[in-house]
C-alpha cells in the first residue's frame, strides 16, 4: 500500500552502482541459501536443463520501490541486480561493449524508471536499443502521460508500465520481455549439441565485436509460469500508487488520463504513431477522437507534412466527392477552375475522416479504391492522381450495425478496421476528472486573462458523480462556464451549473460530514475507523484532509508505517504468531515480513509468539 513516486531521490542510496550491485547479488545468494525451495521455480532461458536463472537489471533511485520490486521478481524466479542510477547500468554495459567485461554478464531484461539524476531512463533506453538491439527494456514511470508513453516506445522499449501498476502484471510483462529474444530462440532451435551458442554484440549493423559469449540459453515456459503467479497472488498483490499533477504546459496534446483505460489508449498511440497503418477510432461524441488522431500524426514521421481533418457529417452529400477528390475545370456548373481535393492537400501527411459512418454510399466506393492503391480521379478528370496519405477514420456509430443495415460497405469497413482504437467515455473514468478539470480551469483562466479558480472538494465530488453525456467536451464547457460565472476564487456547490445539481446523489450530506473530521482526533485515531459504519478508506481520507489543512507535510511517511503496522500485527495475531502464515495472509514473502518487523520495530509480544 506504500505510494511511490519516481521524483524521489534517496540520499544514502545513490552511492555507486557497483557496490549496490554486489550487495544485491550477495543478498540474492543469501536468500537462496535461506529458501532453497525457490530453486525449483527459477526462470531460465528456453527451459533448458542448465540451472542459470534469467537475470533482471532493476534501475530506480527510489530505495523503497527497489526493495518491493526486487522481492517480487526474486519470488518469481529471477535473479535481480539493482542499480540506483541508469548511469551505473550504462557503465557496465559499456564495459561489455568495449570487451572489458564478458558478455555473459548481460542481463536478459532491464526494468528502468524514467526520471533519475545524471541519466534519464529514456536516454538510457535509446542508447541500449542502438548498441544492444536484442536486449528488451521495460520502462516504468509515475508520469504516465501520452508524451512519456510515446517517447518510451520511440526509444525502442519493449513495454511501458505506468504507475500505479499491479505487481502480477509487471511480472507477466517481464516474462514476456525475457521470452522476446528472436535471436536467442533461433539459436536454441539450431543448437542441438551441448556446446553453448555464442552471441555477438552488435554496435551497429556493419560493426560487430567478436568472441563475446553469453550464458547458455536456458529459457522457461513463461506463459504457464505467469498464469500460475497471476492466479496465486492476484488478490493480495500491492500496487504502486502515485498521483502526479497535470498542468496545461506539461501536456501540449491535451489528452489527459491516469485511468487504466486511458493508459491503454496511450500505449496504442505510442505503438501506432510510427506506423503508416490505417486506424479506426471509435467512441462517443466528445471523447477526443480528433485529439487522438492529431497525436498520432504529430508523433509520426509525417509530422512535418499536412494534417487535414474533415467531418463527413458537415459536408453536403452532393459536394463531398469534390471536397475529397477535387474537380476539373468545367466538371459541373460553377466549377470555374481546377481544384485540389483533401486527398491531394494531405499528400505525404495524414487525412482524418471524422464521422465516417455518415459518408454517402456512393462515395464509399471511391474511397475504397484510394485505400487499395492510393489512386483516385478528380471529379470530371481523366487522369489518375497518385497520393501517399495515411487515413485515420473516426465514428461514434456502430459500423457493424450499419453494414448489416446496408448503409456502409462491408469491404470498406474491413479496409478501415485494420487497427481499432476505442476511446472510453468520461463517466467510466471518474478518477481522471480532477486532472481534466484542473487542466480546463487553467486553460479557461488563460483565455479570460483571469486568475485560475479552484474547485471545492464537494463540488469536485459532484462533478465526478455526474454522467457527462457530452464527455470531455462537456466538461471543458462547464469549466469555461465556471470561470466566467462563478464568484470568488473557489467554486462552491452553489456555483455549479443547474444540470449538475439536478441529480445530486443522496450521500452528498454524508460526504460533506466525512470531509470535516473532529479537530480533537489524534493521528492514530483518525487513521483507524472507530465503527463498522465508516470504512477505513473514509477514515484515512478524513485524516489526510485534516492533516493537510493543519499545514502538515510528508504525510505519506507518517501514515505508511502505521498502516503497515496495523496490518502486520493483525496478520500475526490471526495466524497465532506464525510468520510464514502471516506473510501469506499479507501477500508477502517471509523475508519481506522479517524485514518489515525490523523496520517497524515490532516486538515478539505484539505478534504473540512470532514463531515459525
Amino acid at each position: 500500500m506504500t505510494a511511490y513516486n519516481d521524483h524521489a531521490t534517496s540520499n544514502s542510496d545513490n552511492q555507486g552502482s557497483a557496490q549496490t550491485s554486489n550487495n544485491q547479488e550477495s543478498s540474492n545468494r543469501e536468500s537462496d541459501k535461506r529458501e532453497p525451495d525457490n530453486q525449483a521455480t527459477k526462470v531460465t532461458v528456453n527451459n533448458a536443463p542448465d540451472a542459470n536463472p534469467a537475470t533482471l537489471w532493476l534501475i530506480d533511485d527510489d530505495a523503497a520501490l527497489r526493495l518491493v520490486l526486487a522481492d517480487t521478481f526474486e519470488d518469481a524466479g529471477l535473479t535481480v541486480i539493482s542499480f540506483t542510477q541508469a548511469q551505473a547500468a550504462w557503465t557496465r554495459l559499456n564495459d561489455i561493449l568495449q570487451q572489458q567485461e564478458s558478455a555473459a554478464q548481460l542481463p536478459d531484461v532491464i526494468l528502468t524508471d524514467i526520471r533519475m539524476p545524471m541519466m534519464d531512463g529514456l536516454s538510457f533506453s535509446d542508447w541500449v536499443h542502438e548498441h544492444f538491439p536484442k536486449l528488451p527494456i521495460v520502462i516504468m514511470t509515475a508520469h504516465s502521460d501520452l508524451t512519456s508513453a510515446i517517447n518510451s516506445y520511440q526509444t525502442g522499449a519493449f513495454e511501458y508500465l505506468p504507475k500505479p501498476f499491479d505487481l502480477d502484471d509487471a511480472v507477466v510483462t517481464i516474462y514476456k520481455a525475457i521470452n522476446y529474444q528472436p535471436n536467442m530462440l533461433a539459436a536454441a532451435v539450431a543448437n542441438s549439441t551441448a556446446t553453448p551458442t555464442p552471441k555477438t554484440i552488435t554496435k551497429n549493423p556493419s560493426n560487430t565485436l567478436p568472441n563475446m559469449q553469453v550464458k547458455p540459453n536456458t529459457r522457461s515456459k513463461l506463459a504457464s509460469k505467469a498464469t500460475l503467479i497471476s492466479q496465486t497472488n492476484k488478490t493480495s498483490s500491492p500496487k504502486i500508487k502515485v498521483k502526479p499533477v497535470i498542468s496545461a504546459n506539461d501536456n501540449p496534446s491535451g489528452i489527459i488520463g491516469q485511468s487504466q483505460a486511458m493508459q491503454t489508449v496511450f500505449r496504442a498511440i505510442g505503438r501506432l504513431a510510427h506506423s503508416p497503418i490505417t486506424v479506426l477510432i471509435t467512441g462517443e461524441s466528445g471523447t477526443g477522437k480528433e485529439l487522438v488522431a492529431s497525436a498520432l500524426h504529430q508523433h509520426s514521421p509525417r509530422h512535418q507534412q499536412p494534417f487535414i481533418a474533415l467531418n463527413m457529417a458537415a459536408i453536403p452529400h452532393d459536394l463531398i466527392e469534390s471536397e475529397l477528390f477535387g474537380h476539373e475545370k468545367g466538371a459541373f456548373t460553377g466549377a470555374m477552375t481546377t481544384r485540389q481535393g483533401r486527398f491531394e492537400q494531405a499528400d505525404g501527411g495524414t487525412l482524418f475522416l471524422d464521422e465516417i459512418g455518415d459518408m454517402p454510399y456512393s462515395t464509399q466506393t471511391r474511397l475504397l479504391r484510394v485505400l487499395a492503391n492510393g489512386e483516385f480521379f478528380r471529379v470530371g478528370g481523366q487522369q489518375p492522381v497518385k497520393v501517399n496519405v495515411r487515413i485515420i477514420a473516426a465514428t461514434h456509430q456502430n459500423l457493424e450495425e450499419l453494414v448489416k443495415e446496408g448503409k456502409f460497405r462491408e469491404d470498406l469497413f474491413y479496409r478501415l478496421n485494420v487497427i481499432r482504437l476505442p476511446l472510453p467515455p468520461l463517466r467510466t473514468r471518474p478518477e481522471d476528472i480532477p486532472a481534466l478539470a484542473h487542466y480546463f480551469m487553467q486553460r479557461a483562466a488563460e483565455q479570460m486573462n483571469s486568475a485560475e479558480k479552484q474547485l471545492h472538494p464537494t463540488a469536485l465530488h459532484i462533478m465526478q458523480a455526474f454522467e457527462w453525456r457530452g464527455n470531455v467536451r462537456q466538461l471543458e464547457n462547464v469549466c469555461l462556464w465556471l470561470t466566467v460565472m462563478a464568484t470568488g476564487d473557489t467554486v462552491m456547490v452553489d456555483d455549479l451549473p443547474p444540470e449538475l445539481l439536478e441529480n445530486i446523489s443522496s450521500d452528498l450530506e454524508e460526504y460533506q460530514e466525512q470531509s470535516q473530521p473532529s479537530q480533537a482526533m489524534t493521528h492514530n485515531e483518525q487513521i483507524r475507523p472507530h465503527s463498522h459504519s465508516a470504512s477505513w478508506q473514509q477514515a484515512l481520507a478524513a485524516w489526510a484532509e485534516q492533516s493537510l489543512q493543519t499545514g502538515e507535510i510528508d504525510i505519506l511517511q507518517t501514515a505508511t508505517p502505521e498502516f503497515e503496522r496495523v496490518l502486520l500485527t493483525a496478520a500475526l495475531n490471526h495466524s497465532g504468531g506464525k510468520k510464514i502464515a502471516a506473510a501469506n495472509l499479507l501477500g508477502w514473502g517471509r523475508n519481506t515480513l522479517t524485514r518489515k518487523l525490523q523496520q517497524l520495530d515490532i516486538s515478539s509480544a505484539e505478534g504473540q509468539n512470532n514463531r515459525y
